[in-house]
């Protein structure tokens, strides 16, 4: 076996390789063209939402998610320092749905960020690209930052390869930061590998978030 230097301290951004990777995957998957520079590799999905919720609120700041929603997420809202505000799915014949305009209404001068899981652990929902554009809009209005949980993407039952995506109708300088991880699309449950994409702006603050929790 050749002693590959592969027992010391890594690229706290990730290994290049897999960077490119997933830049390689997401241009199949989407269209168009991702820098490697925009990905960052996490200790799962989970610690990516953490270092996310990190990077963008604190004490004082509030977070809107639609509700019901995995409990980790305003877990991690929670610890640290700023308040979930879960803003409740209503549920018919058609399954569950969310009121954009109540979401609208919820936001205040703390509100930071907008969660989107979509499609959503545990009811199912998943947005429209109509629903995204007007959350894009909503977010642009009054400069919040958008986390996209895309998570399940894949997990999509019409014959299509994806479910919509905000890479559908964001430009690559919105502030929206995407979180994934492997253990779902690739049941990978146990590798305990997930990334952050994110843009250049808030690229040194995770990545010495990285630095700072693994």
């Amino acid at each position: 076996m050749l002693f590959r230097s592969e027992t010391f301290y890594t690229w706290q951004r990730g290994i290049p390789e897999l960077r490119a990777a997933l830049a390689r995957h997401h241009e199949m998957l989407y269209g168009g063209t991702f820098a490697p520079e925009r990905f960052f590799v996490t200790a799962s999905g989970m610690q990516a939402i953490q270092t996310v919720m990190t990077a963008i609120a604190g004490p004082g700041d509030e977070v809107i998610l639609p509700s019901p929603a995995w409990p980790n997420v305003p877990a991690a809202v929670g610890i640290r320092g700023a308040r979930a505000v879960e803003v409740a799915m209503t549920f018919g014949n058609d399954g569950w749905s969310l009121d954009l305009d109540r979401l609208a209404a919820a936001v205040t001068p703390a509100t930071k960020a907008i969660v989107i899981n979509s499609p959503c652990n545990p009811t199912g929902w998943t947005a429209s690209r109509d629903d995204l554009v007007r959350l894009l809009d909503l977010a642009r209005t009054h400069g919040l930052w958008i986390v996209a949980d895309e998570v399940y993407g894949r997990f999509v039952w019409d014959g299509s390869a994806r479910a919509p995506s905000f890479h559908d109708v964001a430009s690559p300088d919105d502030r929206v930061v995407y979180v994934n991880t492997f253990s779902k699309n690739w049941a990978m449950t146990g590798w305990r590998i997930g990334w952050i994409e994110a843009p250049p702006e808030l690229g040194d603050v995770i990545e010495n978030l990285i630095q700072y929790s693994t």
